[in-house]
């Protein structure tokens, strides 16, 4: 077999593959769907009707597979880099949680990121993970107006709900572990944290307590150096309508406070 697909076409093996997984996913999405029919069916019964129960309990064990193995289809449990808009607004549309690193190579703060967020992806399935060199994207770097270097997007059910900027939410040090990360990330809804606070929260606000400045200004480097990567102004046309809904309810991120 090995030897087979290495005379196939790559092209038309990569065709079939993603044909494959799309039909993939449709049956998964419509099993989803029947088994949430039933459940609205069982929830009318009596709530001491045993059977009812089990039934229920059993259903959502089915629902919860299904729901895991069209997570793993999607890029779930794995760290990825998305190369362009498309497929950033393809992630945004498949995945009902979804976490973006917009980054940079020489940055090494980002790489602090990196090595968080690839140790939170396969303990997460429920969320994707992925990342975008922002010197590369310069439409969705205009569009969702990113400025500072790490900046973290949270995703949920295709809507930014969230621009973390730098590591100021995360009490603005270096060092802080990857379970404060996922703390941040849970606060706004795009991930499931299960754990304990971490110590430096404040009990009034749930903020992790700020100790320093670290961030990459963006337009310090200017807009000519934002756009470096190539000619994205065409494909960025016909991304304007698709943005736009995107970008529905969005509020720009704030923030003030640049490395010097």
């Amino acid at each position: 077999l090995a030897g087979m697909e290495q005379s196939l076409d790559p092209r038309a093996v990569a065709k079939v593959k993603q044909q494959y997984e799309g039909a993939l996913l449709k049956a998964l999405a419509e099993k989803e769907r029947k088994m949430d029919e039933q459940m609205q069916k069982i929830e009318k019964f009596d709530e001491d009707d045993f059977e009812a129960l089990r039934e229920k309990r059993k259903l959502q064990l089915q629902k919860a597979q299904a729901t895991k193995q069209k997570n793993l289809l999607n890029g779930h449990g794995r760290y990825m880099e998305l190369s362009d808009q498309k497929e950033f607004f393809e992630a945004s549309k498949n995945s009902n949680l979804l976490v973006v690193h917009f980054y940079r190579g020489a940055t090494w703060r980002c790489q602090v990121v990196d090595r968080h967020l690839g140790d939170l992806a396969p303990a997460h399935l429920e969320t994707r993970f992925c990342k975008i060199d922002a010197e590369k994207s310069p439409f969705l770097v205009e569009r969702l107006s990113i400025v500072m270097l790490p900046s973290i997007l949270c995703i949920k059910d295709g809507k930014t709900e969230h621009t973390i900027v730098g590591f100021d939410e995360m009490g603005g040090g270096d060092d802080f572990p990857a379970e404060t990360l996922a703390y941040v990330l849970s606060q706004h809804k795009v991930l499931k944290y299960d754990g304990p606070p971490p110590d430096d929260v404040d009990e009034e606000t749930g903020a992790v307590q700020h100790k320093g400045i670290n961030t990459i200004d963006m337009r310090r480097s200017g807009k000519g150096a934002i756009r470096e990567g190539g000619n994205a102004s065409a494909a960025a046309a016909d991304s304007d309508d698709e943005m736009d809904a995107f970008l529905e309810g969005y509020e720009e991120p704030t923030n003030n406070e640049d490395e010097s």
